[in-house]
């Protein structure tokens, strides 16, 4: 994805009584091909945590600009939940929900099954790009993001209100994609990034969907 376009990225666990068959259909059948029908959205990933100290779920959707996530077609669908949702969502907990801009997005085009990702309040530290830009010289790193809250659409959802606990949000989100996880680690280590980070696997990409305008 090019710098400056949009990304949602949204971590859950579930609640232990949550049907996880129900879930993964709700997420398949309804969830991904709603959002993904939504003008200016591009593609969604969902992962499932292999280890770290963030929720069981991540799933991401990137979007042509910032401005699509606070676009009236896609506020209107948050104020407009499905039934399957409104059950589902009641089952969402430590739920984050950060609306970015993409900072920093470097390498292959495609997608690496595993994924390191490192989360803060904060500002990314100067030469953070420099030093996960030098990753991809390292075997088993595949591409580096950076996606960074932006303050000019990040606004609250509707949908809220269906999730216990309401939801979070991240100043700096850092991902580091790749074939293994321990050459990821091993790369992040080489670089000096220390941060904590939680290792995710790859259980399901959208197709690409046609480049759409934005709606105002």
């Amino acid at each position: 994805m090019a710098k400056g376009g949009g990304l949602l990225c949204v971590m859950n666990d579930i609640a232990p009584e949550c049907d996880r068959c129900d879930y993964e259909a709700w997420y398949q059948r309804d969830h991904v091909p709603d959002r993904i029908g939504i003008p200016g959205f591009q593609h969604a990933r969902r992962y499932r945590r292999l280890n770290g100290p963030h929720a069981e779920f991540l799933t991401f959707y990137e979007t042509a600009t910032p401005n699509v996530l606070c676009s009236a077609p896609y506020l209107k669908r948050l104020a407009e939940p499905t039934d399957w949702t409104a059950r589902i969502m009641a089952h969402f907990r430590s739920m984050s929900r950060s609306i970015c801009r993409v900072a920093l997005d470097e390498g292959q085009a495609g997608a690496g099954g595993i994924l390191a990702l490192m989360a803060q309040q904060e500002a990314p530290a100067a030469g953070l790009e420099v030093q996960l830009a030098a990753m991809l010289e390292q075997p088993g790193v595949t591409r580096v993001r950076i996606w960074r809250a932006d303050p000019t659409v990040t606004m609250s959802s509707p949908e809220e209100k269906l999730r216990p606990g309401g939801d979070g949000s991240f100043g700096t989100i850092i991902v580091v994609e790749g074939t293994n996880a321990e050459m990821i680690n091993a790369a992040l280590a080489a670089q000096g990034v220390s941060d904590p980070a939680t290792v995710y696997s790859l259980i399901y990409a959208s197709p690409e969907a046609p480049r759409k305008e934005e709606t105002a």
